[in-house]
């Protein structure tokens, strides 16, 4: 059964349209995190500013620049977000990990709610997004979602102008998301890094 009434109709249209968000803006830019994971991180390069840089440096957002900036200024020198964040994701973690499932692991343990949901999908050698619920999941959880989700599989499932909203995305999930694609970027090397 569809959500829409008048779905199979000729005003079918008109219904979804009347269903968007008022002055909503749609998406324009994509975030594909997958594209560059072959590129290694050198032993001189192992500073946090640079490896957020590296990432980010052909998305031309304002916005984006911006809440990278404060996060990078804020940066103690963990990539944890917070000492349960750290425990849940050593639960699971295993040094031979894929730069892949690191990051996936990484993005699942970043949310207290997402991990509680998570963690039976996580096996020894392969981590199943798919198989997560989400329902009632919070829009920071959900977020954090997406993008663990798009290191899985390739596809675009967040989009820059998302990640870049604060309004949408607090900075708590920013920072996870962050730090996940430059794990998925860089791979375990990341949690040696300080600036």
């Amino acid at each position: 059964m569809s959500r829409y009434f008048l779905y199979g109709t000729r005003f079918s249209e008109f219904e979804q349209m009347m269903m968007l968000v008022p002055n909503f803006i749609p998406r324009k830019k994509g975030l594909i995190i997958m594209e560059s994971l072959t590129a290694e991180c050198s032993q001189n390069d192992t500073n946090y500013k640079r490896l957020v840089k590296s990432c980010f440096t052909t998305y031309r957002n304002r916005y984006l620049n911006k809440r990278l900036q404060k996060l990078m200024q804020s940066f103690e020198g963990d990539c944890f977000l917070n000492t349960n964040h750290k425990q849940r994701f050593m639960s699971k973690y295993n040094p031979y990990m894929y730069k892949k499932n690191c990051a996936i692991l990484y993005l699942l343990s970043a949310d207290e709610d997402l991990w509680q949901r998570a963690y039976r999908s996580i096996y020894a050698d392969r981590i199943t997004v798919t198989d997560i619920p989400l329902r009632g999941i919070s829009t920071d959880g959900y977020a954090i979602y997406q993008t663990a989700r798009t290191v899985s599989t390739g596809k675009k499932h967040i989009y820059i102008n998302e990640i870049a909203d604060d309004q949408l995305i607090g900075d708590f999930a920013f920072k996870a998301i962050i730090v996940g694609i430059v794990i998925a970027k860089y791979g375990g090397k990341v949690f040696g890094i300080r600036t």
